[in-house]
């Protein structure tokens, strides 16, 4: 009887020690209640391949809010940018209590990166310029810059904050990647999927 004890004994540290080895599947949780993004005009110096941005006075703001179950922002809205002007967006995110969140997608840096689809080719030069409480430098999407750099007709733009698997942020190059279409072969899931019309017109458009 003592042997069939101490074989079940044995069994079930086995079977133990098993489960604890199984990976832990990567749990999200940002919470996203609401979003706005906001494009605040900036004057921008060029340096070979970028820009150097620097704020000014009065500058062109164009804000577009997202709410509902949906995430849509007013019907029929859309934001006009002009050619050869430079903004700063920033993306705030709001959880179901009304807090900011959008820090926290920075904070977690690896497991986070924005893709932005539908724009153009070679309408736009974009960079990302988020920044962690301690001041370090980071790639997420959260905050960057875009330079308009020639007309388009109205088109839909779509904003997705990626959560990233492990080691999948490794892998990504954000001067390249920031538009891939083929985004789901970074594995993970999307914190943050926003859909908004642009249209890039030259000074003096009129809506």
């Amino acid at each position: 009887m003592k042997k069939y004890i101490t074989i079940l004994f044995i069994a079930v540290l086995a079977f133990s020690s098993c489960k604890k080895d199984e990976p832990t599947p990567e749990t999200d949780q940002e919470e996203v209640g609401s979003a706005s993004i906001t494009f605040t005009e900036v004057a921008a110096e060029a340096h070979g391949d970028h820009y150097h941005y620097s704020e000014i006075e009065n500058p062109t703001i164009e804000k577009i809010d997202f709410t509902g179950s949906q995430m849509l922002p007013p019907a029929g809205a859309h934001t006009h940018l002009e050619v050869g002007k430079s903004y700063r967006f920033n993306v705030i995110i709001k959880d179901f209590a009304g807090r900011e969140t959008q820090q926290s997608f920075i904070e977690k840096e690896d497991h986070h990166f924005a893709f932005i689809l539908g724009i153009p080719d070679g309408s736009v030069y974009v960079t990302y310029s988020d920044k962690k409480e301690d001041g370090t430098k980071v790639k997420v999407g959260v905050v960057g810059y875009i330079t308009v750099l020639k007309e388009s007709s109205t088109f839909t733009t779509r904003y997705i904050m990626r959560h990233l698997n492990p080691k999948v942020k490794e892998t990504i190059d954000p001067k390249k990647d920031w538009n891939n279409s083929n985004f789901t072969s970074f594995t993970g899931a999307n914190d943050l999927d926003l859909k908004f019309q642009l249209h890039f017109v030259e000074a003096g458009h009129s809506h």
